[in-house]
């Protein structure tokens, strides 16, 4: 006789029998001790009843088979969402909230493919009185059949009969769907794009009233102006353009764009617009402007940078002196459609403090066309800028009439639109097509460049 303690009013304990290697645990403990390594000793079916636990979940939950996606199950929330669904329906029938969600064909690619799908932010009307829309995440999961699938499969052997390979993942037979509601992340969404949406459009008010509302017009020479801030997507930027009247009928022209965007940016191109104003008045050479325009620049915002173009055109003589500080060439046309880019030798950008600019001089032909331009119009992601500037020259070379139909032509010409991933200004000028008088000013070399 074996002797035993136990405690009173506790039940006897089986021994297994020999051939059985996994102990059955008493009724008071399912699951067997607290850390007790290897696997479960219970089938999970047995211990927890599935059914109850979908209908507690509050996720809306539902399970269809067969090719028809026939109801089988839909829980508690499922139902509260969507109303009472009457099961072994097809999905179409007992189920039109998933054709309205598109989820049909992704049911149907799921049973053929055997992988899950899922889909994100399906707007939702809440079935209860007054309901408020609901978003949620859907994802499409296969239920297959318990046993392995025995799929015949034709082997190279030298009889060349079928053999029966055992082991592979049975079909699915349907499909499990649960939705996870994202309201509060989209409504967030939603919030952080209008607040976005807000900022760019006193951005783009800032812009546009830092610009001139009206270009000067000189007597000698016809000037058009664009500018065309980026895509809804796009942060606005620091572009801008101007025309100066100076004395003895000269005019300046001048060309910028200030790194970075936003308000920052739009702020920092108001400035230095209101800058060069002020320098152009004291009848500067082109390099000593954008000398002082630098200093002022630093004096801004130390960590902010820009580019800029300054040139000043003088009828008497048909010669346009100009700078640039880190900006693209400009471009002339001259009337038999050549095109000529301005001298590659730029200086440092502005506000780097660390660099002399210098100025070029060159004799323009009667009725010559000059394009000044921002980045935006050449400048590509998937392409290298020197296309860019080949394509405008091409355009510029066949863009023939006022400068404000030139700067509407470069525009459609290079793709620029209402969608456009950059800002882009662009500044037009043109001569008249009469020979000026011959007139050589004190201070020019008759040996500058002609076009």
């Amino acid at each position: 006789m074996r002797w035993s303690a136990r405690l009173a009013g506790a039940p006897w304990r089986v021994a297994p029998p020999p051939d059985d290697a996994v102990a059955v645990p008493g009724p008071r403990d399912p699951l067997g001790p607290a850390g007790c390594p290897g696997p479960l000793p219970l089938d999970l079916h047995e211990l927890y009843d599935l059914r109850d636990i979908l209908g507690r979940l509050p996720a809306p939950v539902a399970v269809t088979y067969g090719s028809r996606h026939r109801l089988g199950y839909a829980n508690h929330a499922y139902r509260e969402l969507f109303g009472t669904r009457t099961p072994g329906l097809p999905a179409d029938e007992a189920m039109p909230e998933l054709a309205e969600l598109g989820l049909l064909p992704l049911l149907d690619q799921v049973l053929r493919s055997g992988r899950a799908r899922s889909v994100k932010a399906r707007c939702i009307q809440d079935a209860a009185p007054g309901g408020r829309a609901r978003h949620f995440n859907v994802s499409c999961v296969p239920l297959h059949a318990n046993e392995p699938a025995q799929v015949p499969a034709l082997t190279t052997g030298s009889g060349g009969s079928a053999a029966v390979r055992e082991g592979r993942a049975p079909a699915p037979v349907g499909v499990l769907i649960s939705a996870a509601e994202v309201t509060d992340q989209v409504q967030a969404a939603v919030r952080l794009r209008e607040a976005e949406r807000r900022q760019r459009e006193a951005a783009v008010t800032l812009q546009r009233s830092l610009l001139p509302q009206e270009l000067e017009q000189p007597a000698d020479l016809s000037v058009a102006a664009t500018y065309q801030p980026g895509g809804a997507e796009a942060a606005v930027g620091g572009d801008w353009y101007d025309v100066i009247s100076l004395r003895g009928g000269r005019t300046a022209l001048v060309i910028g764009d200030v790194m970075g965007r936003g308000l920052r940016a739009a702020a920092v191109m108001g400035q230095l617009r209101t800058a060069v104003r002020a320098y152009a008045r004291l009848d500067l050479p082109p390099h000593q402007v954008l000398g002082l325009l630098d200093g002022i620049a630093m004096e801004i915002d130390a960590n902010q940078i820009a580019t800029c173009v300054y040139a000043v055109y003088d009828p008497p003589v048909g010669t346009l002196t100009y700078a640039s500080a880190g900006h693209l060439p400009l471009m002339l046309r001259s009337p038999d459609g050549t095109v000529l880019q301005g001298e590659q030798q730029n200086g440092p950008p502005l506000g780097t403090g660390g660099g002399s600019h210098s100025s070029h001089i060159l004799r323009l032909l009667p009725g010559t066309t000059g394009v000044l331009y921002t980045d935006g119009l050449v400048e590509r992601r998937d392409q290298d800028i020197d296309e860019g500037l080949g394509q405008l020259a091409r355009t510029l070379a066949g863009a023939v009439g006022s400068p404000d139909v030139v700067c509407a032509r470069l525009l459609r010409a290079m793709g620029v639109t209402a969608d456009h991933d950059d800002d882009v200004a662009v500044l037009a000028f043109q001569l008249p097509s009469r020979v000026p008088q011959p007139f050589t000013a004190p201070g020019v070399d008759p040996s500058a460049e002609e076009v």
